[in-house]
């Protein structure tokens, strides 16, 4: 049987994630944290040690995009959905980056011109990345009245990538066009596919990154 290799909070497994489950796939979980990924006798099937792997009996899958190029359709890269995966592989992941050696920088040694740096580099791409989100991606794709998104693999990697750059920089980015960025999100969130890996793994033991974006808003009350 398949085994997917996989961290709950890394959006690219869950991108994975969700594309096994949407197609059938059968497959069993095997999930480590972030800190047992150096070490994990598994993974060490895969050179670079990253998530999500995919163990089979004759072959190890790494690279996500690899991956899911299995279950996608041949023209995928035509498609919305493809601009998506590259908005999130790209500006949304430079921005993660940034985001965290601001917070790695800080938590080192203190604030500094460096560690603010970093952080206005974070919170300005995140913010292009939804201004082009909004302005042109979905006004592309929904210009026929009551066009919606469908959740798929290069939307359920966005949302993912959203959610971890706001995780890295709540204050700043949580309430950056929140209202038009709802209707992506909830379009996204409410697939039943999406739905029960929400069910499922929304508030494990190792899981802080939420599957929804209500969640940032249940953290802060708790």
């Amino acid at each position: 049987m398949n085994k997917l290799i996989w961290v709950y909070d890394s959006p690219y497994s869950r991108s994975i994630k969700w594309l096994l489950t949407h197609h059938q796939v059968v497959h069993e979980d095997y999930v480590l944290t972030w800190q047992q990924m150096a070490t994990d006798h598994l993974l060490a099937a895969n050179p670079k040690k990253q998530v999500p792997t995919l163990l089979s009996e004759n072959a190890v899958k790494t690279d996500s995009l690899l991956i899911a190029l299995e279950y996608l359709p041949d023209d995928w890269y035509q498609s919305v959905d493809a601009k998506f995966f590259r908005l999130a592989d790209s500006d949304v992941e430079a921005a993660i980056i940034f985001l965290f050696r601001a917070n790695l920088l800080s938590k080192k040694f203190g604030s500094s011109e460096q560690s603010q740096f970093m952080l206005q580099a974070g919170i300005d791409t995140y913010r292009q990345s939804v201004d082009y989100l909004l302005d042109h991606l979905l006004v592309e794709f929904t210009g026929v009245i009551g066009t919606q998104v469908t959740c798929n693999y290069g939307s359920v990697l966005l949302l993912s990538t959203l959610f971890a750059a706001i995780s890295l920089a709540e204050t700043e980015l949580i309430d950056y066009r929140r209202e038009e960025l709802v209707v992506f999100f909830d379009q996204v969130e409410s697939d039943k596919t999406y739905q029960s890996i929400i069910r499922t793994y929304q508030g494990k033991p190792s899981n802080t990154l939420p599957f929804k974006y209500s969640k940032f808003n249940d953290n802060k009350k708790a």
